[in-house]
Order: C-alpha cells, then sequence, then structure tokens
C-alpha cells in the first residue's frame, strides 16, 4: 500500500442490526404527499393511452415512446418494492408481477392503491 493510504476495517452488521436498519424509500416510512406524487405517476400510463387515439404521426409515437418508458420505469419501481417488502406473500407477489408484465398501465394505479397508498405505517425501531 502507498504512504497515506490507511486501511480501515470492514464493518459487518449482525442480523440483529441489519433487522434494525430502515429503508426510507420504502412506502411505509413516506408521508401522504410522496404517495400521492406515486399515483399520480402510477396514472401517466392510463392517462397516455387515453389520449394516444387523438393524436398524429410524430407525436402519437412520441407519446408512445414516452408511455412505453415511463411504464417501465414505474415497473421496475413498483417491482422493486414488491420484492422488498415483506407484507406481500410470495403467491401474490408472483401474480402481481404477471400483472405488471401483462397490463401495467392498469395494474399499476391498483398496486399502487392497494400497496402505496394503503402501506402500513412503519414502527421506529431503537436500540
Amino acid at each position: 500500500m502507498s504512504q497515506g493510504m490507511e486501511q480501515h476495517p470492514v464493518t459487518r452488521n449482525t442480523d440483529r442490526e441489519q433487522a434494525m436498519l430502515v429503508d426510507a424509500h420504502d412506502p411505509s416510512h413516506q408521508t401522504r404527499l410522496p404517495r400521492m406524487i406515486l399515483g399520480l405517476c402510477a396514472l401517466v400510463p392510463v392517462a397516455s393511452l387515453a389520449i394516444l387515439p387523438f393524436m398524429e404521426g410524430a407525436a402519437r409515437a412520441g407519446m408512445g415512446y414516452f408511455s412505453l418508458l415511463w411504464t417501465g420505469l414505474l415497473v421496475l419501481v413498483f417491482g422493486g418494492w414488491m420484492v422488498k417488502t415483506q407484507g406481500v406473500p410470495l403467491d401474490r407477489k408472483v401474480a402481481w408481477g404477471f400483472a405488471f408484465v401483462l397490463l401495467a398501465p392498469i395494474t399499476l394505479p391498483l398496486y399502487w392503491y392497494r400497496h402505496v397508498w394503503n402501506a402500513p405505517v412503519a414502527r421506529v425501531r431503537h436500540a
């Protein structure tokens, strides 16, 4: 090792310490405003599909690409939360996963209402 660089010991959390860590981005730790914003974001694919038939040419293609990318992003975000949460049983996670793939514009607002808007309030754990 070169001079001036110090070796810091690696600290590892025990299972108990790991259980006490809080994931601040989990919906159960968010106030109503971020949950409402996520709900509006979840409605964008439905709204874009509703106005898509009234568009023509490049605007229609642009809106289609935007809708596809936005929906994919939301599937990744909500799917990540779904995988991490322990409040949803495995069989329901599989069902939600299939629904995300097959009917994402309809499923995203339903998942938001059921598991983000109505997420249980997290309990703060103190050491």
